[in-house]
Formats: C-alpha cells, structure tokens, sequence
C-alpha cells in the first residue's frame, strides 16, 4: 500500500515535471542577470521585461487579439491537415501498389518546406488568412499520412483474419480494425503536426502580413520594441506548450494502452 501510495503522489509530479520548469526558472535567472550586468537592453529584452510588455499587451487586447487569430487559422489548417493526412495515410498504408504508385511523389513533395511555398500560396490564395491556413495543412499533413501509413501497415495480420471469420470486410475492416490498431502511431503523428503547423502558421504570418502573433511580432521588430517583440515570442511557446499538453492528455485517455504510457505508471 505504501509504494502504491507513493506512485499515486508522485504521478502527478512527474507530469507536472517539475525538473524542467525549475531548470527553466533558472535559465530565466540567469538571462535576467546577464543582461541587468552587462547592459544588453539594446539588443535583448530582459525576461522581466518581455514578461511585463506579455501581461500589458494581453489585458489591453493587442496581443490576445492576435494569438485568437493565429489559434482559429492554425486549428482550421490542422484539421484539414488531420483529414488529409488521415485518408491518404489510410489509403496508401492499406494498398501495396498504391504506395509503390505514390512513394515518389510523397518523397519528392515531403521534404519541401511550407516557407518555400509562401510566394505560390499568395498567388493562390491571396495575401491573407487563407494562405496560412494552406500553409499549415500543407505542412502539417505530412507527419499525420507518414505514421498513418506505417501504422496500418504495421497492423497484425491475425486481426484482419479474425476479422474476415466475423463477416468484417472492406470500409467496416478499416474503421473497425485498422484504424483502432494504428491509433497511437497517428496520435504521434498528430503530435508532432500540432506542433510543427504552429511553427509554419506564425512563420507564414510574419512572411505574408495576415495578421495573427506573426504579423504582430513583424510589426515590433519594424519598430524595434523588444520587449513587445519577446512577449509575442514567449505567447507562441507558451501556445505550443498548452497544445502539447492537452494533445498528451488526450492521448492518456485515448490510447491508454500505449508504451509511453504504461513507462510512467512503472
């Protein structure tokens, strides 16, 4: 009872991780001091600085206004991010000739850079949130098809035949076998999308000027305000970190079952 105990008061603690938030306090410290000692104001803004421009520009509405921009583009890109990925995935792990047909466009398109499509994008789409939003699903959708494909490829073949003898064939033996089976391969993938689609889509603001923590970190660096310039900055990791965590806890509830999982109830 008592290591029991002890597991279910730790638990908490090690999600928390408290060892990365006090290396990070101590980071910050660090800065703090350096540029108080050797006068770097110029040019980088202290974290007390850039944490007091964060709070000012979130109550007044300058910045949150932006970050809800930036969140209603990047959700809307990740989403169609998630449907493509997850259909083309699907498809291409399930069908050996289809991935034999598609391997090398997939290899020669994958390795692109979103950044490397924002003058196409703005022929396309326009100078605004439609770009970004292209931008982001293009990035984001190839993580998602990659560890769907190799998921539903990795499938045991034992369940498709124990599938087969319960009358469960085509679209039902996708829905009911592959996509359980493959489920915590796509959840990382989805993982590793969330966070690289938040990347492009401030990144394709600040490029494309649509608005959004981009357009508004484009804007500080214009004026040479740096501690505005820094709290934007600190908003999108603080964004990424939010995102990251409720993606872990999903995952927790949704693929339980998993390897990382099961290492931290050990």
């Amino acid at each position: 009872m008592v290591d029991g105990e002890c597991s279910s008061i730790t638990a908490p603690l090690r999600r928390l991780n408290v060892a990365g938030w006090v290396f990070a306090l101590g980071l910050l410290v660090l800065a703090e001091g350096a540029v108080r000692l050797f006068d770097l104001s110029d040019s980088v803004a202290a974290p007390s600085a850039a944490a007091g421009a964060l709070v000012e520009a979130t109550a007044d509405g300058s910045l949150s206004g932006e970050a809800a921009t930036t969140l209603g583009t990047y959700a809307q890109g990740l989403v169609l991010a998630i449907a493509i990925g997850l259909a083309l995935g699907v498809a291409i792990g399930s069908s050996r000739t289809l991935e034999d047909a598609s391997s090398i466009l997939v290899e020669f398109l994958r390795p692109i850079p979103a950044v490397a499509l924002v003058p196409l994008a703005i022929f396309w789409f326009g100078s605004g949130p439609p770009t970004t939003r292209f931008l982001v699903a293009y990035a984001a959708a190839w993580p998602i098809l990659v560890h769907t494909a190799y998921g539903v490829r990795g499938v045991d073949r034992m369940l498709y035949d124990v599938a087969a003898t319960s009358g469960v064939e085509g679209a039902a033996r996708v829905v009911r076998v592959s996509l359980p089976a493959a489920l915590p391969s796509i959840v990382t993938g989805i993982r590793i999308s969330a966070a690289l689609g938040l990347v492009v889509c401030v990144t394709a603001e600040y490029f494309v000027g649509s608005q959004g923590i981009g357009d508004y970190l484009n804007d500080q660096r214009v004026a040479y305000r740096l501690p505005e310039l820094y709290a934007a900055a600190i908003l999108t990791g603080l964004l990424g970190l939010v995102i990251d965590a409720l993606l872990r806890n999903g995952e927790r509830r949704v693929v339980f079952w998993a390897g990382e999982e099961q290492a931290r109830r050990r």
